[in-house]
């Protein structure tokens, strides 16, 4: 005899597999803007210090609200104020590109 899920069971699966999802999905986030972020402070030219410090700040900015989008216009900023010269669309590509390779990574492990 098969042994067949509840419903109840069932339920209980796919609550489990959608946090295990958006854990994964937060994960990937995270160190796709890590990892932007030191390419920013490089960018711009900071020390180790102040670009640890700078990561630090950009990371507790992608919390807010709207996140990813304050994420952008941060960097933006911080470009603009430092003469690092970057379009919108450069920035979106670069993520991206961040972004698969951190998801490589994670589906590699």
């Amino acid at each position: 005899m098969h042994n067949i899920m509840s419903m109840q069971d069932l339920g209980k699966a796919m609550e489990t597999k959608f946090a295990l999802d958006q854990e994964v999905l937060f994960k990937i986030e995270s160190q796709t803007q890590i990892l932007v972020a030191e390419w920013a402070a490089e960018r711009i030219g900071l020390d180790p210090d102040s670009s640890k410090k700078f990561v630090i700040d950009l990371g507790e900015w992608s919390l807010q609200p709207s996140g990813d989008k304050d994420f952008k216009a941060r960097i933006m900023a911080d470009f603009s104020a430092n003469g690092v010269e970057i379009s919108e669309n450069a920035l979106e590509r670069l993520i991206e590109l961040k972004r698969q390779q951190v998801r490589r990574k994670y589906m590699a492990s």
